[in-house]
């Protein structure tokens, strides 16, 4: 699924909602360069490393914003003081735009969260930038990192890569540069 297929869903609505929901996608967009576009649960969503962000939708009476936890209202709760909310939704007006501040403020919060949830049981482990664009990508056994792990810039060019076994290096490390060129191969 691509963007097409959220421009498309978008298309459905009246051109005062349309324009709010496009508006919200346009920062979307902006804040989280690298994220895919999807449509996930029938809804147009943002999504990196394969994790969704943020999803929003428009209804009848207002839109949505879907940040994708149940928990996470009561992270900003003061500032949510003043929107409609359900377990997993933000609502607002159908003919406003979403202040942007707020938004931004949501999806960083989001990403803090989806942070927050690393590593998992299967001790899979991914940190992302505020932007959304991948920190650190490895696994953990235990409370020790284990197996390759990799690290990018906020560019999202990758910065160094290498090989733990039970939290020590091991084999070959790479380092690179600005473009993501190897600079530097050490041993361990």
């Amino acid at each position: 699924m691509s963007a097409k297929l959220v421009t498309a869903h978008l298309k459905k609505f009246d051109k005062e909602q349309r324009l709010c929901l496009e508006n919200l996608r346009d920062i979307t967009r902006a804040t989280l360069p690298g994220a895919s576009e999807v449509i996930k649960y029938g809804i147009p969503t943002f999504v990196i490393e394969g994790v969704p962000v943020l999803g929003f939708d428009g209804f009848k009476g207002h839109n949505s914003i879907f940040p994708y936890s149940g928990s996470f209202n009561s992270r900003l709760s003061t500032e949510l003081k003043n929107y409609e909310k359900t377990e997993g939704s933000i609502h607002f007006s159908l003919t406003q735009n979403f202040p942007k501040a707020l938004l931004i403020k949501i999806i960083k919060e989001r990403i803090a969260q989806i942070n927050e949830s690393y590593p998992k049981r299967n001790g899979e482990y991914l940190e992302f930038y505020g932007n959304g664009v991948l920190k650190a990508r490895g696994k953990y056994k235990g409370e020790a990192l284990h197996g390759d792990w990799q690290w990018f810039r906020k560019n999202g060019t990758i910065m160094r890569s290498g090989s733990f076994k039970s939290g020590v290096q091991a084999g070959t490390w790479t380092t690179y540069d600005q473009a993501g060129k190897v600079y530097k191969v050490t041993q361990f």
